[in-house]
């Protein structure tokens, strides 16, 4: 049987207590850090709607709620559900706290598409970069161009080769492009090199030039530019 002296006992004691406080440390720094991810809870910032009607086809609700119809600017709780209820139908939305990212919730053909915001976050956003100007200098990669920033409502980009597509936030639209807003009070809000923003009215086709040259776009309408 092997013999353990008195002082080699002594040694050891002093680092198996440091072992051992050293453990205790690392599992209470996991469960702060558990704790701090838990409480850092993301909420949801709706930047694009389409949908066929204002009835609130695309809606959220927090708990047992009664479902609120989203509109575009609308901030949806990190404990929310969001729901799309009609297959043609989309919303876009980013983290409150990241800009650059953005999620798409679309409707289905085989019924209502309903996520929670976790759920959503859970995706793989497709990322964007808006314009970074800083103090009176544009930012050189947006020279002739605009950002979108928000839109409501389906619109079409006809870019300078003629290819159309749907308008989706974080486009970047070329100056020799065309944009349509196809129904009535639909908008789009575009933001140049500068930082600057406007916002479009519909229904209104107009060319890309002539936002960057603050053109007036309305011939008939006293709408602001």
């Amino acid at each position: 049987m092997r013999t353990i002296l008195p002082w080699t006992m002594a040694l050891l004691l002093p680092y198996v207590a440091a072992a051992a406080t050293t453990q205790t440390k690392a599992t209470q720094g996991k469960a702060t850090q558990g704790k701090a991810t838990q409480s850092k809870a993301t909420a949801l910032t709706c930047v694009g709607l389409y949908s066929e009607t204002d009835a609130g086809y695309a809606s959220f609700r927090v708990g047992a709620g009664a479902w609120t119809a989203i509109k575009v600017g609308d901030t949806i709780p990190a404990d929310a559900e969001i729901r799309v209820s009609v297959e043609r139908d989309w919303v876009e939305l980013t983290p409150s706290d990241n800009p650059n990212a953005v999620y798409e919730i679309s409707g289905s053909e085989s019924g209502t598409v309903t996520k929670s915001v976790a759920e959503v976050l859970k995706g793989t956003p497709r990322l964007v970069q808006a314009p970074k100007a800083t103090g009176d200098k544009p930012d050189p990669a947006f020279k002739d161009k605009l950002f979108v920033t928000r839109y409501l409502g389906r619109q079409i980009y006809t870019n300078p080769d003629g290819d159309e597509r749907d308008v989706k936030y974080g486009d970047v639209l070329a100056t020799k492009g065309k944009v349509t807003i196809i129904a009535i009070n639909n908008t789009i809000t575009l933001m140049n090199a500068g930082g600057k923003v406007t916002t479009v009215i519909g229904p209104l086709k107009f060319d890309i030039e002539k936002v960057l040259k603050n053109e007036m776009l309305y011939k008939f309408l006293n709408v602001p530019r």
